[in-house]
């Protein structure tokens, strides 16, 4: 939100880390979390394609519509972890 990754779209943005590395594939879910969605090394390979970013369009358009309540059975059976970067959710 603070200008840190690059908006490809769609509720997906690229994080570049570690010192410029890697690459990390984010999806917004209007606004109420961010999913860390895929991860890659820029030594194998430069970027994502077209028909990826447009999975990972309609990937963070489905997360959109994830209740409460199913975001808390994600977190509950570890499929999806709450990363909170030191502070409590």
């Amino acid at each position: 939100m603070l200008g840190r990754a690059d908006n490809l779209g769609g509720g997906v943005f690229k994080k570049r880390l570690r010192r410029n590395q890697y690459r990390a594939i984010l999806l917004a879910s209007t606004g109420r979390y961010w999913v860390y969605e895929y991860l890659f090394a820029k030594q194998d390979r430069a970027n994502i394609d077209n028909d990826e970013l447009a999975g990972f369009r309609n990937l963070a358009k489905a997360y959109g519509t994830v209740t409460e309540q199913q975001l808390d059975q994600l977190i509950q059976n570890n499929d999806w972890m709450e990363i909170c970067n030191g502070h409590k959710a």
